[in-house]
């Protein structure tokens, strides 16, 4: 997050947890991975079989 540790020790533990969910707002991915649907996932597989082996 950028704070020393002096900076980090003279806040309180309200203004430290409002700067970190602040830094989480603006750096994190917004959500987790997608994944595929049942439906998705058999297409990308009869995609990726190889037919004679």
């Amino acid at each position: 997050m950028g704070f020393t540790p002096t900076q980090v020790w003279d806040m309180s533990l309200w203004e430290f947890a409002a700067a970190w969910a602040g830094w989480r707002k603006a750096n994190a991915a917004p959500s987790g991975p997608k994944f595929p649907t049942a439906e998705e996932h058999s297409a990308n597989l009869a995609k990726a079989t190889v037919h004679g082996r």
